[in-house]
């Protein structure tokens, strides 16, 4: 059996600090994407819930619109449209 090369002492802490430094950049790397992820998760109930607001208000308006040109409420909530 045959011995591994020895590789200088200077080469091997070189190595060492690389590995170091590569480890810290993922490392970052990895903890933006868990805050950006966390980020996501924490907003998109509110994007939704934003979302929702305002298809109801949109809807709320048109039937305000409709019951005004003399259509029943009840009609009007359904989402008809008036033909001119």
């Amino acid at each position: 059996m045959t011995t591994p090369p020895l590789i200088p002492l200077d080469a091997q802490l070189r190595r060492v600090a690389l590995a170091s430094q590569r480890l810290a950049g993922e490392m970052i790397l990895l903890g933006l994407a868990v805050q950006i992820a966390w980020f996501e998760a924490w907003t998109q109930p509110v994007i939704d819930a934003a979302e929702a607001r305002s298809a109801g208000l949109a809807q709320r308006s048109r039937r305000d619109r409709l019951m005004r040109r003399g259509v029943p409420a009840h009609l009007a909530g359904r989402a008809l449209s008036l033909v001119p």
